[in-house]
């Protein structure tokens, strides 16, 4: 359960009052074991959300489903199903789609079918087809988008410390709006552990995209650079991770995206009931020449800070501010202010 008060909640034009909110959410996962090999897996979430003045209340959540088999030291699979419902704005850091409409609900699923195979101890090939789909609800300028993706990959532990890999991608997007854009990626791998709890992980390589012009067919982009990397420092009581990355992403306005983002996460257990968490999230989209022609660039900027203390085992405070902005398609840079203070609940474990 949590209160909060928000200054332009939904990133809209000419929208500077506070508004006062609350939630009340739950979430729950389980496993079941099938037998010594396989086993199911499963996760959702429910919350429901009302504000005081004009927004009225919003309902979201989601639900998880996975089938993980174990055949032998060689050979895993999984199977997953999940659907999720969202409010764009909630996602501002995790989708581009906000700065577009954050105001429409979207229902996404996504089915998908992993295979792991260790060829010996130190090696392992990967593959996972998968399938998804975004619908916006009511949206003017967001349209159902479906897609499908093929990633594969190879790795390689040299030493105890270093391992390296290749992998590709292949998706292909189709929408109501049109273009269907398809695009691939190859990429080179390097993850290593270095002393003092110190980690890396970085990727390069190069991509593709294609899209549909009317009147002329299909057209193909030139080859852009891809990749992204990450630093991570986890000496015990704190955790503190940055990374950037430069990818196509699905999205439900036009299909697939070129985005680059970039982001950082701090995580202190400043004492033994006390944590403070704070994370920062930028995502980019530069729209010359892309679906809507050559549009301002998209933006999408997420601060937030939080402190949780624990007071038992089942019950923990918090309270915390989110700083949120968008860049849309009319160029308008639009700023939001929440703080928030909560109690969450846990249920102990039989």
């Amino acid at each position: 359960m949590s209160l909060f008060a928000a200054r332009n909640p939904f990133l809209l034009p000419g929208d500077d009052a506070v508004t006062l909110g609350g939630q009340i959410a739950g979430k729950a996962s389980a496993e079941w074991p099938l037998d010594f090999r396989t086993r199911i897996e499963t996760g959702g979430s429910l919350a429901y959300r009302q504000y005081t003045r004009e927004y009225g209340n919003f309902l979201t959540g989601s639900a998880e489903l996975a089938l993980v088999h174990h055949r032998n030291e060689y050979l895993s699979l999984r199977t997953e199903l999940s659907f999720e419902r969202v409010l764009p704005v909630e996602a501002v850091a995790s989708s581009l789609d906000s700065a577009i409409d954050p105001v429409s609900l979207q229902d996404r699923y996504e089915v998908a079918q992993g295979v792991t195979v260790h060829t010996d101890a130190r090696t392992a090939l990967n593959a996972r087809l998968g399938w998804s789909r975004i619908e916006p609800r009511g949206s003017l300028l967001l349209t159902p988008t479906d897609a499908v993706s093929l990633d594969f990959g190879a790795e390689n532990r040299i030493d105890a410390a270093t391992t390296l890999g290749l992998g590709g991608q292949i998706t292909s997007s189709r929408s109501s709006s049109g273009g269907d854009p398809h695009a691939w990626a190859v990429q080179a791998k390097a993850i290593r552990r270095f002393p003092r709890a110190w980690n890396a992980e970085i990727e390069i390589g190069v991509t593709r995209l294609s899209r549909l012009r009317p009147g002329s067919g299909r057209e193909s982009g030139p080859v852009q650079f891809s990749g992204n990397g990450s630093l991570c420092h986890e000496p015990g009581h704190i955790r503190f991770c940055a990374s950037a990355a430069v990818a196509s992403v699905v999205s439900s306005f036009g299909g697939i995206q070129r985005e680059v983002s970039a982001a950082t996460s701090l995580d202190w257990r400043s004492s033994e009931r006390g944590r403070l968490i704070a994370r920062g999230e930028y995502r980019r989209s530069p729209q010359s020449g892309g679906p809507g022609g050559n549009l301002p660039d998209i933006e999408v900027l997420s601060l937030t800070s939080r402190y949780e203390h624990r007071l038992d085992g089942q019950f923990l405070l918090y309270g915390g501010a989110e700083f949120q902005q968008r860049t849309g398609l009319s160029d308008i840079r639009l700023n939001s202010l929440t703080f928030r203070t909560g109690l969450l609940y846990r249920i102990p474990r039989p």
